[in-house]
């Protein structure tokens, strides 16, 4: 009894009877909660609802069959409505590519309060039971279905733009208007699609449409341009000048009709400043271009450079002739001119243009430019006795070489600035040299001018790179410096050249005295100290003339019983000289010159009658 009493003792404690008692409730709590939790093991909870419909307590295949009905009941009613510009069309989500995934749906309605963590499962039913939770079903979009639609939709949306344009019939140039076009924007249309798929209740949404410019904007450039054009003829000038290059009256070069113009012009699409892209008419090049070609043989004009004189009083050059630009046809600025004149001023008469360049010396061009100082070498040779045709023909060609520059290091040609020897360029018909005769042509007495070049350049110092002599002794030529220094020409086969070996340009100047029969060629330049001297003239293989020679006068002006002396004999020889060139003292230079003459007879012509003296030789 004494051992029971103390365990009666302290089960009857109140302490413990009290905390015995607060425990039932929580083991009651724990083990109600344990049968909820077991109850809607495969169910949902309560309080969770599908779009509305409660489906607490429902177990999967209750709450997949709710979530078919509701998939079927939104995705394949027409409740998409898609208006786009001034149409509309009514669409299921479904054929939008839009579908509820029951399954997923199903699952996510059971896992309200099914998280890992055992507080947040139970504030979650707690939620579910005293608010409510509406589960989202879960959709599902078929991206090629939707993309398919897009397409088909853009496509009976999309309106081709119409560029400006400009076309030509008979009553002139006219003006087609430029239009918008229009296409879906196909972005933003899936877009606004996804979202209609997604939102579950009927929806009324409009897809975007954006406007497609023109490329081109507009053709009233185009327009105006092409009214200027047809205002009128096309009258394209040339200018003229003469042989001395003064102007002349403009000529008329080519003309077309108004009504072929068009038929010469195209059209340019143009950016304009705005980035906005323009029609602007355009006269096509290629077609004008045959139309100026033929321009050039009318305006082409070769360079002449100016001629002058040098005032050794003031050490200045005077000028004798201003000289000529080159002239050439500037086609692609004629083209310019055309289209400007054209297209944009309404202006039919058009000037061609012309390229001007500058001779190498013109005008302007001053003695120390050209480093000339004085006088460096001068040569004058002897014609009295001539022709008065051999006289005017030395006077000519002497006049082609007064005031002509030579640059330094350069080769003077004198055919080159004697030009052709014909009677249209001023030459008489004299004696000249031609084979083994002295017989009447064009030109005789040139290489008097030939010979006076040459020895003006010996005297000079300067190096001769071309010169031939006569085929015998011409008395004009032994005159002065003597014989064995003469020099024929005969263009284009024969020529005189030397060079200008000194730095400083060379100015020559030619003087033709008829009174007194002379002819003296000065070259200006800047005097180097160059000095210059010859030998006697050395004379061997002399050969002796062969007999006079008489033949009949074919122009029949010899009077009867008479003949008339036309050559001269002389003598063959071999003539041969040194020139010895020093400078600063010293000799730099030293030269032979040797010249071969054949034996030469003297001709008569004779009239009816004659009779040739015994031992001449007789031509029929």
């Amino acid at each position: 009894m004494s051992r029971i009493w103390p365990v009666l003792k302290g089960v009857f404690n109140p302490l413990y009877l009290l905390g015995s008692m607060l425990m039932v409730p929580v083991v009651a709590g724990a083990l109600g909660l344990l049968l909820f939790q077991a109850s809607y093991a495969n169910r949902a909870f309560p309080g969770v609802r599908l779009q509305g419909t409660d489906v607490g307590g429902m177990r999967v295949e209750e709450i997949f069959r709710i979530a078919q009905k509701k998939g079927d009941a939104y995705f394949q009613a027409p409740n998409v409505t898609l208006r786009i510009a001034d149409k509309q069309a009514s669409l299921r989500p479904a054929d939008l590519g839009a579908g509820l995934d029951a399954g997923a749906t199903t699952l996510n309605a059971l896992s309200i309060g099914r998280d890992a963590d055992l507080w947040l499962r139970l504030k979650a039913q707690a939620r579910a039971w005293w608010l409510g939770v509406d589960v989202a079903p879960v959709v599902t979009i078929d991206e090629a279905t939707a993309q398919r639609v897009i397409n088909d939709l853009a496509r009976d949306t999309r309106r081709t733009p119409r560029s400006a344009a400009l076309t030509w019939d008979k009553g002139g140039p006219q003006e087609v208007v430029a239009q918008a076009g229009q296409e879906l924007n196909v972005e933003a249309a899936l877009a606004v699609m996804r979202s209609a798929a997604l939102e579950g209740q009927p929806i009324d949404v409009t897809l975007q449409v954006l406007p497609i410019p023109p490329k081109v904007a507009s053709a009233s450039s185009a327009m105006a341009a092409a009214k200027k054009l047809i205002s009128g003829d096309l009258v394209v000038a040339v200018p003229r000048w003469d042989n001395d290059g003064k102007p002349l009256p403009n000529g008329e070069a080519f003309r077309l009709k108004a009504a072929d113009l068009p038929t010469y012009t195209r059209l340019e699409e143009v950016t304009q400043a705005d980035g906005a892209i323009a029609l602007d008419l355009k006269i096509r090049r290629e077609k004008f271009a045959p139309l100026i070609a033929p321009l050039a043989a009318l305006i082409t004009g070769t360079a002449e450079n100016a001629l002058f004189t040098f005032d050794e009083k003031t050490k200045q050059l005077v000028v004798l002739d201003p000289g000529k630009p080159e002239r050439q046809i500037d086609a692609e600025a004629t083209l310019n001119a055309i289209e400007k004149a054209l297209l944009t001023e309404g202006a039919h008469n058009v000037m061609a243009q012309v390229k001007l360049s500058a001779p190498e010396f013109s005008a302007a061009t001053t003695a120390q430019q050209l480093g000339i100082t004085g006088l460096v070498a001068q040569g004058t040779t002897f014609f009295k006795g001539s022709s008065a045709e051999r006289m005017k023909n030395v006077k000519v060609a002497a006049s082609r070489f007064h005031g002509i520059v030579i640059k330094p290091r350069e080769t003077f040609s004198f055919n080159k600035y004697l030009g052709e020897v014909t009677a249209e360029e001023g030459f008489e018909e004299g004696l000249v040299i031609v084979g083994d005769r002295t017989i009447k042509g064009v030109g005789g007495g040139v290489c008097q001018v030939s010979t006076t070049a040459y020895q003006a350049a010996l005297k000079a110092g300067f190096t001769i790179k071309e010169r031939l002599p006569h085929g015998y002794r011409v008395g004009y030529y032994e005159r002065g410096m003597g014989a064995g220094l003469d020099a024929t020409v005969f263009e284009p086969y024969v020529d005189l050249k030397f060079v200008n070996d000194t730095d400083a340009h060379i100015l020559i100047e030619t003087y033709y005295d008829g009174t007194n029969a002379t002819l003296t060629f000065k070259f200006y330049g800047a005097p180097d100290n160059r000095e210059v001297t010859f030998t006697k003239p050395v004379i061997s293989n002399v050969i002796k003339h062969a007999p006079d020679i008489y033949e009949p006068d074919p122009e029949g002006k010899v009077p009867p019983k008479t003949a008339k002396q036309v050559d001269y004999a002389v003598d063959g020889a071999t003539i041969s000289l040194e020139r010895i060139v020093k400078k600063d003292g010293k000799v730099v230079q030293t030269d032979k010159l040797v010249s071969r003459y054949v034996p030469w007879q003297a001709v008569f012509r004779y009239g009816p009658g004659f009779v040739p003296p015994e031992g001449a030789i007789v031509r029929p």
